[in-house]
């Protein structure tokens, strides 16, 4: 619009106008607040499929490095590991807490402390991370029908998973 056109715009009798400009503009930056919060929950998706895809990753790690170690043992042969787990990892979460006094009740509230990352989506920060917690080991090895070869795999996986003897399998492979 030219400079006479926006002074036009604010006559009285161009109410009708003026009130389409005003709600163009307020649906376009509904629009843009819309945008902005469904891109950061996509986000925030895409990121924990992509660290679960990191756990299970790091876990097949774990179990075909384990198993390329038990088949060095004498008379192992091939061996394959699986590992199951009591908890995948766990973090803890920094929080702030509010604390209001109102005459004779005190009302507490949590709130979990978010950064922004450099996607701008928010997270959590957090404080301590625990790795997982393996709760059994079932460890398939060719040699694995001599009872000599079967207590060594299973005293190794003993001290590189501290787990106990009982949650430790050896089976002969097929």
């Amino acid at each position: 619009m030219e400079k006479d056109g926006w002074k036009g715009l604010f006559r009285p009798e161009n109410k009708k106008m003026r009130s389409n400009v005003m709600l163009a503009l307020f649906v376009g930056i509904l629009l843009l607040a819309a945008g902005k919060g469904f891109s950061s929950k996509e986000i925030t998706a895409e990121k924990s499929k992509s660290v679960e895809k990191e756990i299970v990753s790091a876990d097949r790690e774990l179990e075909g490095r384990m198993a390329s170690f038990l088949s060095t043992i004498e008379g192992a042969g091939q061996v394959d590991v699986l590992l199951t787990y009591r908890q995948t990892t766990e973090k803890t979460i920094a929080r702030n807490e509010t604390r209001e006094e109102n005459g004779e009740s005190l009302r507490t509230e949590e709130t979990a402390v978010l950064l922004e990352d450099e996607s701008g989506a928010t997270l959590p920060l957090v404080l301590t991370e625990a790795g997982p917690v393996v709760e059994g080991v079932v460890i398939a090895a060719q040699g694995a029908e001599s009872p000599a070869v079967a207590a060594a795999l299973n005293q190794a996986a003993q001290a590189l998973l501290d787990v106990p003897a009982h949650k430790v399998a050896v089976l002969k492979m097929k």
